[in-house]
């Protein structure tokens, strides 16, 4: 096993079945897989120093102008030095994150716990909502679970899941609209 492999650049992504065809074409047929283990929040690093699970250490140093993140499945280094070449991909791992429920025809509760999770900087991530319920994950956070538990009409849950970079909420400007009630109406009273 080599000392140390680098990587500048994703080879690919190992999850597209196209990708898999040329990197088995240009291996001879066979390879094996080694996977370098990451958090959510990881993905987003661009230089930093892993070990995989069967102990290939590797430098990550990708260029920042490429953009984007880490996503599960990307390649980002090939070790020939055995008799079996081996491709170190990135799994993502899942994470304890609070599933936030507010009904629909709430729109009070869901904007309070929306200031909430925006108030603490958390991350903020697209459920699967229905017509009736808005469904929203962001990491566990102590101080945000107390504040969120304290929002009337917020049901708030641990669960364990991978958290997706397309679904989450935009920090510069909203990518995603939440319908309200149709005779919903804001009025601002004046003091007097």
């Amino acid at each position: 096993m080599p000392e140390r492999l680098v990587s500048t650049t994703c080879l690919g992504n190992l999850n597209d079945p196209s990708y898999e065809l040329l990197l088995r074409r240009n291996l001879g047929g066979v390879f094996e897989v080694d996977e370098l283990l990451l958090d959510w929040d990881q993905a987003d690093t661009r230089a930093f120093v892993g070990v995989t699970e069967l102990g290939r250490t590797i430098d990550v140093r990708l260029d920042t102008a490429d953009g984007g993140r880490l996503a599960d499945g990307d390649v980002l280094a090939i070790d020939r030095s055995g008799m079996v070449p081996v491709a170190v991909v990135v799994r993502l791992r899942s994470a304890e994150v609070y599933l936030v429920e507010v009904d629909r025809m709430d729109p009070i509760a869901l904007a309070h716990a929306c200031w909430e999770i925006g108030n603490m900087h958390a991350p903020l991530f697209r459920g699967d909502s229905d017509e009736h319920t808005v469904r929203m994950y962001t990491p566990v956070q102590p101080v945000l679970g107390r504040m969120l538990r304290g929002v009337e009409g917020v049901r708030l849950s641990v669960v364990t899941r991978e958290l997706d970079a397309d679904r989450r909420f935009a920090s510069s400007a909203a990518d995603a609209v939440v319908s309200m009630a149709p005779d919903f109406t804001i009025v601002k009273k004046a003091r007097g």
